[in-house]
Formats: structure tokens, C-alpha cells, sequence
């Protein structure tokens, strides 16, 4: 049976992935840095982890508690909503460490276990890695480079049996756009440069990690599966 361990789990994205996987008969690591905030286990097949993804010892702890992994998704991710000026060198580098090292780290820990098991990781991005956007300079570049950080370990570990992709959805309401989407100017604009004139939901981006994570996605690898309701192509 496929084991998968998703970071983040404890928000928006990360919840609904975990009920998308946990549908399929995977078993689930659930990790976190705020164990409270996830649900109890449903069941035996479920099981909870405290993580720090910028702690490469807490990376490798919680990969050696998981047994048979055989899928990672990284949805560990933070927000900064500042320009390049506002933005310290301090800050700057803390939101690179969680969204683009950390996944880094999670998939060098968790690389020997998808080896064994013909694994596959999937991370979650975001169009900021492609539009740039004012007013969220960390947070596109870590998004930018975490893309390309998929890219080059799909090339990299092609011969070890492991796919890596990554889902990049546009605005998907969470605890971490709560802000922006409780601007009604924001919402307005956001709807009128997308085409299909909705936000995407949690739940789309959990389907969309489900099909990567399956069998459906063998021939799959190094890509970057765009959620954006057409935003890009304008």
C-alpha cells in the first residue's frame, strides 16, 4: 500500500490533499510545525508528525518514522506580502528556507525510501513562479525556484525510479489569503484577469496531486500542471 507524506498538512491545501490521498486507499503521514492544528487520525492508516522544514534533522526524523514511503508531497509554505524594498535580507531568507530549501530537504531525506519503493514527490508552486506579482518578491522567487528545483531532480532522478512534478494553482482561498480575498478591489481585479472568473479550490489542487501521484502519471515527470482558470494566457 502507497505511503504519503505531505508537509503542511495543516492548512487549506494540505487538509484537502490528505482527504483526496486518504480516498485512494493511501495511508497518510500528516506533517506539520502546529501538530494541534491537524485532525486526529481517522485510523490506523494515518499517522501524525511534528516537522520543521528548515530543521534538516527534523526532515530526516520524521522520513525515517514513516514506513514504505512511497510518495511525498510538499505543501509546506509560507507568505510574505511585501515589496523588494519593504522586504529585509533576514525575512527574505526565511521564506526561501521554508518554501524552496525545505522542499529541498524533504527530498533529499526522503530520496533512498522513493528509490526502494519507485516513489514519486509532488510539490505545490504557484503562478508566482511565472507572473510576477507586486508586492510578493520572496514568495515568487522561492515558488520560481522551487519549479525549477522540480525540474532538475525529475532529471537528476529519472534513473532512480522517481518522478517529480509540481501543481502551480493561482489564488486558492486559505488561512494564508484571507487577506487579499477579503479585499473586495483585490477580488475584483483577481476575478477579471482570470477567465474562468473563480478562485481555484483546495480540493482542484488535491485532485491534481492525486493524478500525479498515480498510475494514470507514470510517463509524467518535470512538469509543472498549471491551475489558473486560463490566468496565464492573457
Amino acid at each position: 500500500m502507497t505511503t504519503a507524506l505531505i508537509t503542511g498538512a495543516a492548512g487549506a491545501i494540505g487538509q484537502a490533499i490528505a482527504a483526496a490521498l486518504g480516498a485512494t486507499g493511501m495511508r497518510l503521514a500528516l506533517a506539520d510545525t502546529d501538530v494541534a492544528a491537524l485532525a486526529p487520525p481517522a485510523n490506523e492508516r494515518t499517522t501524525i508528525h511534528r516537522l520543521d522544514v528548515t530543521d534538516e534533522a527534523s526532515c530526516a526524523a520524521v522520513v525515517a518514522a514513516v514506513d514504505g514511503l512511497s510518495l511525498l508531497v510538499n505543501a509546506a509554505g509560507i507568505m510574505v506580502r511585501r515589496t523588494a524594498l519593504e522586504t529585509d535580507v533576514a525575512t527574505f531568507q526565511h521564506v526561501l528556507d521554508v518554501n524552496l530549501t525545505g522542499a529541498y530537504r524533504m527530498a533529499k531525506a526522503a530520496h533512498p525510501a522513493l528509490a526502494a519503493n519507485g516513489g514519486a514527490i509532488v510539490s505545490i508552486s504557484s503562478t508566482h513562479a511565472f507572473l510576477a506579482a507586486k508586492n510578493s518578491l520572496a514568495y515568487g522567487v522561492s515558488k520560481a525556484g522551487l519549479s525549477h528545483l522540480t525540474r532538475l531532480l525529475a532529471l537528476e532522478w529519472a534513473a532512480d525510479g522517481i518522478r517529480v512534478n509540481a501543481v502551480a494553482p493561482t489564488v486558492v482561498p486559505s488561512a494564508m489569503t484571507a487577506d487579499v480575498l477579503a479585499d473586495p478591489g483585490y477580488v475584483d481585479r483577481k476575478m477579471a484577469a482570470i477567465p474562468l472568473g473563480a478562485p481555484i479550490a483546495a480540493a482542484h489542487v488535491a485532485a491534481a496531486v492525486a493524478y500525479l501521484a498515480s498510475p494514470a502519471a507514470a510517463s509524467t515527470t518535470g512538469q509543472i500542471l498549471v491551475l489558473d482558470g486560463g490566468e496565464s494566457l492573457a
